[in-house]
């Protein structure tokens, strides 16, 4: 498998905590959604955060909108991801299984998705499997530049949606809250983008990235510690782009 598209290998990581020089970076966004996952397994090395900052100095990154420095968490076999683009270009999309802790294998083939700039959102294809309960596994989003692809990836586990409290909702804010309380980010932010065609989000949604900011985690190196602080700033920034 090529290290170009995977990233980062696996090594030695240890888990530090950003209070300091990152509280500042997210402004008071109303509390609609209280994504707080407690179960924040550290991502492998395959979904290290990348540090660029897409093809030019300026804009935000190409930033993935799930967890990227743990583990997230959905209950569908076929979750909608999503991302930031600063710029319309296309994207590849590839989707990996973990076989053990340290082997992954592909999962269908490799997509090759036009984007717009704003938020870009995909329901896992038909011609990929559905994905199996209690697997792990990471999708994997690449543009071009001019120098070498920039990658980024996040890792996600299925868990039973059965094991979850049946319960009916009045409305689409319930509905995000009840995911985000049980940690199931995909579901919960699939929730928040019907409430915006535009790729910009509402209150609601901009709640709920917050959230997700807040829940990022750094390990490893002081280097890793920055890639987190810049994407930190960038999901800021996406949300005061919010309607």
């Amino acid at each position: 498998m090529s290290h170009q598209y995977l990233g980062f290998w696996l090594y030695s990581r240890r888990v530090t905590s950003l209070v300091v020089g990152v509280v500042f970076l997210i402004s008071a966004v109303p509390a609609y959604a209280e994504f707080k996952p407690r179960d924040r397994k550290p991502a492998s090395g395959y979904s290290r955060a990348g540090g660029s900052r897409g093809c030019s100095s300026s804009g935000i990154s190409m930033t993935q909108l799930a967890p990227v420095t743990f583990i997230g968490k959905t209950a569908s076999t076929r979750p909608m991801l999503a991302w930031y683009m600063s710029s319309s270009q296309t994207v590849r999309l590839r989707l990996f299984e973990f076989d053990s802790a340290t082997n992954v294998k592909q999962i269908g083939k490799v997509k090759e998705i036009p984007t717009t700039v704003g938020i870009n959102k995909l329901k896992l294809p038909l011609d990929y499997p559905e994905l199996t309960v209690g697997k792990t596994y990471f999708w994997q989003i690449a543009i071009d530049c001019e120098t070498r692809p920039i990658v980024s990836n996040a890792e996600f586990t299925v868990i039973n949606r059965q094991s979850l409290v049946k319960k009916e909702f009045s409305n689409i804010r319930e509905r995000i809250n009840y995911y985000a309380e049980n940690e199931l980010w995909y579901e919960a932010f699939e929730e928040a983008l019907k409430a915006t065609n535009n790729g910009k989000l509402d209150e609601t949604g901009s709640s709920l990235v917050q959230e997700l900011a807040q829940s990022e985690i750094a390990t490893g190196s002081e280097v890793d510690l920055k890639i987190i602080k810049q994407r930190i700033e960038d999901i800021q920034r996406i949300i005061n782009e919010k309607i």
